[in-house]
């Protein structure tokens, strides 16, 4: 059974091994290869909610459900590991460039998988499918609720302070 706070307190004690970004990702690994666990233990509801947040960690349940368009493009400014536990996630990622950015592939998650990515990606995401919730478990290297980060606007891409209602819809649940 995934128990949040269990899942937190390995999480807190993983950020003191030499790559912790990685020793997360395992722990993530191991969590979302029993993806009705999570579903229940996460207590998952459409939107994004706070698990845990502190200056060194932050987890979130993400659900998004099927017809929403993608998220504004966005920073994080820190690393971050997400499993997917529900439905799957497309991610599209970006590149700065002299006009504002420029798409650099992508990557489409489905239950059980894992993605880690550094504290320099920009991307948007979206649940494409057409009916049924994306749900995940994300979790960052820092105070992702409290940093100063970037969304870019469509269709130009023009960057402006991050704001959670434009970029995924609403606000985040603390």
């Amino acid at each position: 059974m995934f128990e949040v706070d269990e899942f937190v307190g390995e999480c807190r004690a993983a950020l003191s091994e030499s790559q912790p970004m990685l020793a997360i990702k395992e722990l993530l690994e191991r969590a979302v290869a029993d993806p009705k666990a999570v579903e229940n233990g996460a207590h998952a509801e459409p939107g994004v909610g706070v698990l845990h947040r502190s200056p060194e960690l932050t987890v979130l349940s993400v659900v998004v459900p099927s017809g929403l368009p993608q998220t504004l493009p966005h920073d994080h400014r820190m690393w971050a590991v997400v499993g997917i536990y529900g439905g799957q996630e497309d991610n599209q990622f970006y590149r700065r460039s002299g006009t504002g950015l420029d798409e650099s592939g992508g990557r489409s998650l489905e239950v059980s998988d894992v993605l880690a990515m550094g504290d320099d990606t920009i991307h948007a995401i979206q649940n494409p499918r057409a009916h049924g919730m994306l749900g995940a478990i994300h979790v960052y290297g820092g105070d992702l609720i409290g940093i100063d980060r970037s969304m870019w606007t469509r269709p130009d891409f023009e960057e402006q302070p991050y704001d959670d209602t434009k970029v995924i819809g609403r606000a985040i649940r603390q």
